[in-house]
Parts: structure tokens; C-alpha cells; sequence
């Protein structure tokens, strides 16, 4: 596990503030939708932390906040340590993961080293080692949601919706998840060459069906966000 990616400016990733992100390679969910497939297959070497740091330092002028995402990141043995040091240093923290280690997550809830979550909600419980490829891990999911909601900080379900990945049959569970959340984020899955598996079978929502999905959950959230267009 290492820090394989790292953009220098992002007006995306963490909400109302530009940030600059780290992306962590590793991930034990293989999700056939996921375009990040460089990072999940660890294809790449690892960047230097200190001259990481080095940079992040020289912006701080201007980007104060930094989304650290993956990959799946609670599986690096070293950020606890590095968001630590990111924290000493004055920056604002969000973290992008997949819910499976729900210890890492309350260790770094503990000790109010995150300053705003987004937790991938990817399919209904039942279904979930369908599309994550990986078992035994719904008790971990619906340990860290409950974290996430009694944590006090600023957080995000999102969903990507794929055809036959994530079904209309799913839909209920997922709203059962989220319900009552402070915001869930909708999106819309593209699927090209560039997806972990292409050989799938799955296929991409269109807008009058993906506004049928964001009307479905209406009011299961404080706040829903459609990021599709």
C-alpha cells in the first residue's frame, strides 16, 4: 500500500474548497465499474511522502485542504501517521473510502483527525460481495454508516448507479442505508475501456432514468446531490 497518485489541484473533490488530493494504491474491493484501475491493481510506484509533503507545503498559501482517496486508503498501516501530520500542519482533511475498515475509521474519527467523510455505498447489503467481489465485509459497511451518522462531522453517502451492477431491485436497500443521512451524492457510472472489467455485464443509466433513481430517495437524505448531467 503507498501513495501512487497526487493531483495538485482539484475544484471537485472536497465540496466548496479547492483541494489538492492523494490517491492510495491497493484496494480489496474490485468493483468491475471502478475507473481507478491503475490504483487498485498497484501499477504504479510509489511517490516519495517527503517531497509529497515538500509540495503540499508550498501551496498552503492557497489550498488548505486535501482529499485523501484511492484505492482504498484505511488500508495503508501509515495514514494514521501522515493525515496526523497533515493535521499538525494545518490542513483540513477528507477522506474517500469504502466503509470496509470501520476500526481505522473510528480511530481517525477518535481522535478528530477527519474533517468531512464520503463513504461509497455500492450496492443493497444483500448484494454487496456481488459487486465488490470481496465477502464478509456488510458487518464492517454497517458498522462504519452508524459511525459516520453519530460522528459530528461534516459527511457524504454516494452511490454509482450501473446497469446490473446496481438494479432497480437494489434501490430500497440502498435508501434503507442512507435514511436519514446528512447528504447523499447520485452518480451516474460511465462505463468505457477504462473500467476494472470490462467484460461486465453492465451498462450505463440514462439521464431519464437516473432522475427516476434521484426522485426515488427524495427526502431520505437532508440533502441529495445529482452529479450527472
Amino acid at each position: 500500500m503507498s501513495i501512487q497518485g497526487f493531483h495538485k489541484l482539484s475544484t471537485v473533490d472536497y465540496p466548496k474548497n479547492p483541494c489538492s488530493v492523494l490517491f492510495h494504491g491497493g484496494c480489496n474491493f474490485k468493483c468491475p465499474y471502478c475507473h481507478n484501475r491503475s490504483l487498485v491493481n498497484e501499477e504504479s510506484p510509489p511517490l516519495n511522502r517527503e517531497d509529497l509533503l515538500f509540495q503540499l507545503r508550498r501551496r498552503k498559501k492557497y489550498i488548505k485542504h486535501i482529499c485523501i482517496s484511492g484505492g482504498e486508503p484505511t488500508l495503508d498501516k501509515a495514514l494514521f501517521n501522515d493525515i496526523q501530520l497533515l493535521k499538525n500542519e494545518g490542513f483540513s482533511i477528507k477522506l474517500d473510502t469504502n466503509g470496509s475498515n470501520a476500526k481505522v475509521l473510528k480511530d481517525l474519527i477518535d481522535h478528530q483527525l477527519i474533517d468531512y467523510i464520503a463513504m461509497d455505498i455500492k450496492t443493497s447489503m444483500d448484494q454487496y460481495h456481488r459487486v465488490s467481489n470481496c465477502s464478509n465485509h456488510t458487518g464492517k459497511i454497517k458498522e462504519s454508516i452508524a459511525l459516520i451518522k453519530e460522528s459530528g462531522i461534516n459527511y457524504e453517502f454516494r452511490t454509482t448507479f450501473v446497469k446490473g451492477v446496481i438494479n432497480w431491485s437494489d434501490l430500497e436497500g440502498v435508501k434503507e442505508m442512507i435514511k436519514g443521512s446528512m447528504r447523499f451524492r447520485i452518480q451516474q457510472g460511465r462505463i468505457d475501456e477504462n473500467v476494472l472489467n470490462s467484460h461486465y455485464p453492465m451498462e450505463q443509466y440514462s439521464i431519464e432514468e437516473m432522475n427516476q433513481i434521484s426522485d426515488f430517495f427524495t427526502s431520505s437524505a437532508e440533502e441529495i446531490i445529482k452529479s450527472y448531467k
